[in-house]
């Protein structure tokens, strides 16, 4: 039986989009963002970023057993709206549009340029894959590398989201190790873990990152 499907989510800064991936596009949103359009490097301060919102699964994809990734293009309008969304790389069974639905959900705070709110083009990059199927260690050197993704593995009784939002390590952003160690040792502070048992693990990614799981193991109830 497989296991939970995991959804990793990174935003990354879109260098423009190539001859190439506008070959392989397979999907569009249809509403555009009026007006001129940056790149990363031509504003002064970027997005800041609220909710997000994963895929949801369709049965389809689920019961096919689908892994992989979907690969977005689209701009964080001015007018606080994700717009322009385009698919370079997809799956199928409806998980595009699932992806698509996601990315329209994503709150943030548009992009500025000389004291004013402008629009920026960006690259949303969800992964999945399942828990358990455990990637090589990753290799040193690890600190500064992008983290792909954060996974929990071992939770029986606990909510997930409840743990994670307790973790200050985050994917898309830089490997710290004393982050990740704070992570683990205000992780135990919480009374629900066994100390001896549960433990971080750094895996290879996919694209060059690391993969950070923390394996809990919940305390046995007397």
């Amino acid at each position: 039986m497989r296991g939970a499907i995991l959804i990793s989510f990174v935003i990354l800064a879109a260098a423009g989009t190539s001859a190439t991936a506008q070959g392989s596009q397979v999907g569009i949103n249809d509403e555009k963002c009026a007006g001129r359009i940056y790149q990363p490097k031509e504003v002064a301060q970027r997005p800041k970023f609220g909710h997000r919102d994963s895929p949801g699964l369709t049965p389809e994809a689920l019961a096919h057993g689908v892994r992989g990734r979907i690969l977005l293009t689209a701009v964080l309008c001015r007018t606080g709206k994700v717009t322009d969304i385009q698919v370079v790389e997809g799956l199928p069974f409806g998980m595009n549009l699932e992806a698509i639905k996601a990315a329209r959900g994503i709150q943030f705070e548009p992009a500025e340029k000389n004291g004013r709110k402008v629009s920026e083009r960006i690259e949303l990059d969800y992964n999945f894959s399942y828990l358990g199927e455990q990637r090589p260690p990753a290799k040193e050197p690890i600190a500064g590398r992008l983290i792909e993704s954060v996974e929990l593995t071992g939770l029986r009784s606990k909510s997930p989201q409840e743990i994670m939002a307790i973790l200050k390590t985050r994917a898309g952003e830089a490997f710290k190790d004393e982050q990740v160690r704070a992570d683990l040792r205000a992780l135990l502070a919480l009374g629900f873990f066994e100390p001896l048992n549960t433990k971080v693990r750094v895996e290879e990614g996919l694209r060059g990152g690391v993969n950070v799981v923390f394996e809990l193991s919940e305390l046995r109830l007397k």
